[in-house]
């Protein structure tokens, strides 16, 4: 059966990858554990919860070879609490039942056999995309906060995943929405770009291979897409996970080519404005006024229940005074989505959607919808 010795970091770090993967109220109770296996000469640690699976190794020394499976979330805790760099041995007994001993210290933990544990989608070699890891944790980060939360509108709840060809050069672009506001975000692209390909990948997905491209010294990543599922392999992690296969919205539909009212505004001061001004907001609406002229733009709120607040931030303005409500919240989510200094709001009137993005960039934009009140 099998029994390993691990430093503690390291394998605090293999499972800390599996927490928001796992289910923690499942009807299938071997879904809320993760599968470690000691068959070869690493230890390797796997979750899936059959939408979005991982799995990666740990060097550790194998004094017995054999897998089990224990609670994600109870491992992880029990580990976290262990002196930082120790060693700590883990035993597998009969009944599957495991003991993790560390210094003084001694556990038993019940597991179920590694048998019943579902198996991660297979993949073929060869066919790999290889991306930039900084430039594609960049474009998760200015799309993802966009995809919808809502399972009901479940083709909304995924960011697209596009390839094309763009004066001789590949061009990769994501692009997520709610129905209420958009981002879309697009980079040259090198390698075996697949002109054309496109899929929709799971925000929950997404968010694992943000998380996963934080980690390590590896400056690429891998990408494949084979039948339904995607592939993301990083150093010796693979995350696969099933895309959504439905249809995406045509997004190029959405973005106004007439913005006759251009602002140019200093993010900064923007966005702790908005903050200060939405404190009176209603908490269900988040409704605030932006009212465009006069060489500022006034952030307003006049809540019944609670009372009024008013801000004026410095602009560059061409254009009609114009006045539009926005949901503060979605303005916070794509101000704090940019790094540049200096921002762009693009309006045509003020029942029009209104397009920000980076001064002097054009690889990335949001849209936002304006609300009637």
């Amino acid at each position: 059966m099998l029994t390993f010795s691990v430093n503690r970091e390291d394998f605090l770090q293999g499972l800390s990858r599996v927490q928001n993967i796992v289910e923690r109220k499942n009807t299938v109770p071997i879904l809320s554990n993760v599968l470690i296996d000691g068959t070869d000469d690493r230890l390797k640690i796997l979750a899936t919860d059959m939408e979005v699976g991982i799995s990666g190794y740990v060097d550790a020394s194998i004094k017995s070879q054999g897998s089990i499976t224990l609670s994600a979330r109870k491992l992880f805790e029990i580990i976290k609490e262990l002196p930082a760099e120790a060693v700590l041995t883990v035993q597998v007994k009969e009944d599957n039942l495991s003991e993790i001993t560390c210094g003084s210290s001694s556990f038993e933990l019940k597991g179920l056999p590694a048998q019943d544990y579902p198996n991660l989608p297979t993949y073929e070699e060869g066919n790999f995309l290889t991306l930039n890891a900084g430039n594609f944790k960049d474009m998760i980060k200015k799309t993802i906060y966009a995809a919808s939360t809502d399972e009901t509108r479940y083709n909304l709840t995924g960011i697209l995943f596009e390839m094309e060809e763009k004066d001789g050069s590949g061009v990769l672009r994501l692009v997520a929405t709610d129905g209420h506001r958009l981002a879309l975000v697009e980079k040259a692209a090198e390698g075996n770009i697949r002109p054309g390909e496109s899929v929709v990948i799971p925000r929950k997905s997404l968010n694992e291979v943000r998380k996963l491209l934080e980690e390590g010294e590896n400056e690429t990543i891998e990408v494949d897409f084979q039948k339904q599922h995607g592939v993301f392999r990083k150093d010796s992690i693979v995350l696969t996970t099933r895309l959504i296969d439905m249809s995406f919205p045509n997004y190029h539909q959405v973005v106004p080519e007439d913005r006759t009212h251009v602002a140019e505004i200093d993010r900064e001061a923007m966005i702790h404005a908005i903050r200060r001004v939405s404190l009176l907001s209603s908490e269900r609406s988040r409704a605030i006024k932006f009212n465009f002229g006069g060489g500022n733009v006034t952030i307003h709120i006049n809540n019944p229940d609670l009372g009024t607040a008013t801000e004026a931030v410095p602009i560059k303005y061409s254009g009609d005074d114009i006045e539009v409500t926005f949901n503060a919240r979605y303005m916070l989510d794509t101000l704090t989505s940019m790094d540049s200094e200096l921002i762009e709001f693009g309006l045509k009137d003020e029942l029009s959607p209104c397009v920000v993005s980076q001064k002097g960039e054009v690889d990335y934009l949001a849209v936002i919808m304006p609300m009637r009140i």
